[in-house]
């Protein structure tokens, strides 16, 4: 037959997959019978199901064989054939016509094992797995005596003594194998001596059966026949089909490797389901898998069907794990089934109950099918799916979690299971699903409308809350709010939207229109901002609000309210809410000063303040105006509304400031300073002046003589001096009457958020509610909690109450550097002391000049200012050894409150003074405060690197002597310069100021140069700005001041005031 065999592949390979399992099923239950060979024919009968036999006829030709049966299957190789082939085969029929017909000879080595030499080792192992349960047997037989051995020991030590006797003798490979078993019998056997069996357990044996494999003869103790051990692999194949009913078939078949054969599963016997070994005749063989790893169903035939869910089981659970252990053959088919992943699709049928809910029932679609959700738990796993128009059929594992999440979802969306697998949404629920989640859901959703369902559509038009809001006729420091709804034409009371909303309902139904949805959580966000702004209702049914509240307004808007504004109120808040207040305002017809144009902002923000009783914080950086802005606006009130007097309270020293401002910007101003002791005879003058300025140190002790009088205006500078509620001074301001209030300071808020709380208690009473409240409301949320939106909240109310501008903000109105004289006056004890040294001084030095002339007392002249300056700046410059005991300076009062306010702000300071006893006097305020600072005097020996120091730090203030600092240092990192005392020579001044103002300054430089009123110092500055003046207008010379001096000024400079 050529090197083609007449073997079950050759069967298998010409019959159908069905034929071929039908047909082995026969052979195996022996269906077959009356079978006989003749001539070139093999004839059988077969047992039929619908006759009694079929009769089936093998015909052998030299190079194949052929098959015809009488059965009405159309095919030459059916089932009958098949059984009557597999039965030739097992018969040998086919070689012994080949050998009775052409003198072919065949060998079947599986069968015959029997050796045909003697074979060189000394040994014959009796294999019997059936003496024992659970044990595997072996009896080791002398081939020389053919007895037992029963002391395989004896046979090892017998070696073991004759290598040491003879060191060239050696075993032959046989031996070898022989004396390896015998070593693993010892090891893993227990020996049965009187037969002389060694039993090993089974789950041991397969090291044994690897030993055996290479022995020379093992016999099968049963069948007294050779059994053939080899250690070739035999792999257990597993095909996977699928029948055009959808059944899986399976079939089980052994690979050879030493021939082109496979054999059904039943045709091997494996020894356990444990042991990787199997017997197929006389030959003993390692399997690829052992048989525990191999679903025991499958086990139990050659072939196996699976229909329905098994089917679907097995492709999804049992195939992929097969294929990780065993070959398997997976028919094209089933191999594209299990590639792709076709989750299903979630079908909602909606409808309408008889109470108007709105009812559901979930399914889900797989490849066509679908399958209702179910809750219960005996749910089929597999889906069968035949496609329309097709015949083949095929399983589609259901994903039970994508179900259960499905399912959930809309549980999510506040359905409510039914009884039945049915889900119900109430109206609310039901019109939030339809109209928002529907369209939200994605493309795994289909939604299907059993009934009209225009019922849960929501209006086209949607609701807006609309705030009508004018100016309260009743209170000039007021305005209504009256909210409706409105959706398109439609007019909605809010009363009845709130009813609604406070109903636990969000929607309503808008007669025939259709549903509306209410914004609940922006309306009850609203009712809270209301209450947050002390918000009533009047008896017109609308809410009244305070002017100063009119933050509120920017909380609507994000709260998406609709705002409707009068004429009147859209000006107002228009400009409040933009600071565009100064647009078409004029200046008070004695305005004198030029403006710049944050100044010209500002005036136009007091007086928008002033018009509608507003009070607020003017908040500019320090040198930006405040002063000239508040007395602008005090000019405008009085060109607008006529005289009334207005109260401003500062530090002590800067009334004298606030005097100089006057008389320099606006003189028509009548101004009253109440100071010193003979304050108390002026306290009835007070309704006859324009401003009238004290102290807060004064303020507290008069309060009793201010707190009955109707100021026009309140002025608080410097009014972090209230910040501390429950201080006197801030008891004290907080007593006083007026129209109109406001506070000027660089830094409102210092420290803590409470500060903030009592300016606005002085300025608007209850606009930040109690301090109380406002900690509840605002500090513990925005300092513990880090709270934000609360934080917003604040910001959004206080907003247009304070207008705050820094350097940097207004830089292009700036020229590159500002000057400034700040004015300060000296305290009662220092008074005293520089009278008595003028007397003295000025008794000396006119008698010097008597008798020695003008020219020759220069130095004279010299000496007597430098004693009163010395006294201007500290007195203790001039009292070194503290006779007087004078410790304090006005001067350096009035410093220490600019440091302060310059440095909280963010700038950096250059401090001149030629006195290195005036810097060290600085340096120890400066420790005590800790804060840093850098020094230079005549003394420093590396100048360069407290320049480089400071310059490449943050560190605050530069201390510098006025010579030693004042030529050669490129000081750019600092923004403020203050000449303490004024020097006798303006050009070096002007070169000490350079220090800051030079090429590579970024930044404006403010210039302060501290004078003390009604001393020598204010008297020199007036002289230095005419001799200025007049020298600047001819040409550029020395301009020392005390050359110059005629004998009219030296008498002007040590008059008294």
């Amino acid at each position: 037959m050529g090197t083609e065999e007449f073997n079950y592949k050759y069967i298998k390979d010409r019959a159908g997959a069905g034929s071929w399992r039908r047909g082995y099923e026969y052979h195996l239950k022996d269906m077959v019978f009356d079978t006989y060979p003749e001539k070139n024919f093999y004839m059988g009968k077969v047992k039929g199901n619908f006759q009694d036999h079929y009769n089936t006829d093998l015909i052998f030709k030299k190079n194949k064989v052929e098959a015809r049966c009488n059965c009405p299957l159309k095919e030459e190789w059916c089932k009958h054939a098949v059984a009557v082939g597999l039965k030739a085969i097992d018969e040998h029929a086919y070689e012994d016509w080949l050998e009775t017909k052409f003198g072919m000879e065949f060998d079947f080595p599986d069968e015959n094992t029997a050796l045909e030499d003697t074979p060189p080792g000394s040994y014959i192992f009796h294999f019997n797995p059936k003496r024992k349960a659970n044990f595997f047997s072996i009896l080791v037989m002398s081939r020389e005596t053919g007895k037992v051995v029963r002391q395989i020991e004896n046979i090892l030590r017998a070696l073991i003594e004759a290598q040491k006797q003879n060191p060239d003798f050696e075993l032959n490979n046989s031996q070898k194998v022989e004396i390896a078993i015998f070593q693993q019998l010892l090891t893993i056997s227990r020996q049965d001596k009187k037969a002389g069996w060694y039993d090993i357990p089974i789950t041991k044996f397969g090291p044994m059966f690897t030993l055996l494999s290479k022995a020379d003869e093992g016999l099968d103790e049963k069948t007294k026949q050779r059994l053939k051990f080899t250690d070739q692999e035999w792999k257990l194949v597993l095909n996977v089909n699928i029948s055009q009913a959808g059944t899986i078939l399976l079939s089980l078949e052994w690979k050879r490797p030493d021939k082109d054969d496979v054999y059904p599963f039943e045709e091997v016997r494996y020894f356990s389901r444990h042991l990787k070994w199997g017997r197929y005749k006389n030959i003993i063989f390692p399997t690829n898998i052992a048989m525990q790893s191999v679903p025991q169903n499958l086990l139990k035939s050659s072939f196996t069907d699976l229909k329905d869910s098994d089917g679907g089981k097995f492709i999804y659970e049992e195939l992929p794990k097969l294929r990780e252990i065993m070959d398997v053959n997976i028919d094209e088919s089933i191999s594209k089934l299990m590639l792709e992943e076709r989750p299903p699709l979630n079908i909602v049928t909606l409808g309408i109950d008889y109470d108007q809910s709105l009812k559901a029932a979930l399914e889900f679609e797989y490849d066509g099918v679908k399958v209702p959700f179910s809750k219960t738990s005996d749910k089929a796993p597999y889906i069968t799916v035949k496609k329309p128009g097709e015949d083949f059929v095929y399983w589609i594992k259901r994903n039970f979690k994508h179900e259960i999440d499905s399912y959930n979802m809309l549980l999510a969306c506040k359905f409510v299971p039914m009884q039945t697998n049915n889900l119900a949404l109430e109206k609310e629920n039901a019109i939030d699903f339809y109209n928002y989640y529907i369209k939200q859901a994605g493309d795994g959703w289909k939604f299907v409308e059993k009934d009209d369902m225009n019922f849960f559509k929501l209006m086209d038009e949607p609701f807006r809350l609309c705030a009508k809001i004018d100016f309260s006729e009743e209170t000039q420091d007021s305005f209504e709010i009256q909210l409706y709804g409105q959706v398109g034409e439609e007019i909605i009371n809010f009363d009845d939207v709130y009813d609604t909303i406070q109903s636990g309902e969000k929607y309503s139904r808008i007669r025939s229109l259709g549903f509306v949805e209410y914004p609940a959580q922006n309306i009850y966000a609203m009712m809270r901002a209301f209450n947050s702004f002390d918000v009533y209702r009047n008896d017109e049914n609308k809410f009244t609000v305070k002017t100063y509240r009119a933050g509120l307004i920017n909380e609507l808007k994000n709260l998406g309210v609709e705002l409707v504004l009068s004429d009147k109120f859209k000006e107002f808040w228009e400009q409040m809410s933009t600071f565009s207040t100064h647009d078409g305002l004029q200046l008070p017809e004695n305005a004198t000063a030029e403006f710049r144009e944050y100044q010209l902002k500002g005036y136009g923000w007091l007086w928008f303040m002033y018009k509608y009783g507003l009070n607020g914080i003017l908040a500019d950086d320090m040198g930006l105006g405040k002063t000239l802005q508040a007395l602008t606006v005090l000019q405008k009130a009085k060109e607008v509304d006529g005289p009334m007097p207005t109260l401003v309270i500062c530090p002590t020293t800067v009334v004298f400031n606030w005097e100089s401002e006057i008389q320099k910007f606006a003189p028509e101003l009548s101004c009253l300073k109440l100071s010193g002791a003979d304050r108390k005879s002026l306290f009835k003058e007070i309704p006859n002046y324009d401003v009238v300025i004290t102290s807060y140190a004064l303020i507290r002790r008069d309060i009793k003589h201010f707190k009955d009088i109707n100021f026009r205006y309140i002025i608080l500078d410097e009014s972090q001096n209230i910040k501390n509620a429950m201080s006197q001074t801030a008891q004290a301001v907080k007593q006083l009457q007026a129209s109109h209030k406001l506070a000027l300071s660089g830094t409102p808020i210092e420290n803590k958020l409470e500060e903030l709380w009592s300016v606005f208690d002085f300025l608007m009473p209850g606009f930040l509610l109690t301090m109380a409240e406002f900690n509840s409301r605002y500090v513990n949320p925005i300092m513990e909690r880090q709270d934000k939106t609360v934080e917003k909240r604040l910001k959004l109310q206080i907003y247009p109450f304070i207008l705050r501008r820094m350097k940097r903000d207004v830089a292009k109105d700036l020229p590159d550097k500002v000057e400034n004289i700040a004015y300060c006056e000296l305290t009662d004890e220092q008074k005293d002391f520089y009278l008595q040294v003028l007397d003295s001084t000025k008794e000396e030095l006119f008698k010097s000049i008597e008798q020695n002339g003008l020219e020759k007392s220069r130095l004279s002249i010299f000496s007597a200012l430098l004693r009163l300056r010395q006294i201007c700046c500290h007195p203790r410059l001039y009292d070194k050894e503290n006779v007087k005991h004078i410790m304090s300076s006005g001067k350096f009062e009035k410093l220490k409150v600019m440091l302060e306010e310059i440095i909280s702000e963010g700038h950096r300071v250059l401090l001149f003074s030629q006195f290195v006893n005036m810097l060290d006097i600085v340096k120890g305020w400066l420790e005590r405060e800790g804060i840093e600072y850098e020094y230079l005097t005549g003394k420093t020996k590396d100048r360069q690197a407290a320049v480089e120091h400071f310059n490449n730090s943050n560190i605050p203030i530069f201390l510098i002597s006025l010579k030693a600092g004042g030529t050669g240092l490129n000081l750019t990192g600092a923004d403020y310069v203050i000449h303490y005392d004024p020097w006798w020579n303006p050009a070096v001044e002007d070169q000490a100021t350079d220090r800051a103002y030079r090429i590579g300054q970024t930044k404006k430089v403010f210039v302060y140069r501290l004078i003390t009123k009604n001393t020598v110092e204010e008297k020199i500055q007036k002289l230095k700005t005419i001799k200025r003046n007049l020298v600047d207008s001819v040409i550029s010379v020395d301009r020392n001041i005390v050359k110059s001096l005629t004998m009219d000024d030296i008498k002007e400079i040590f008059s008294v005031d």
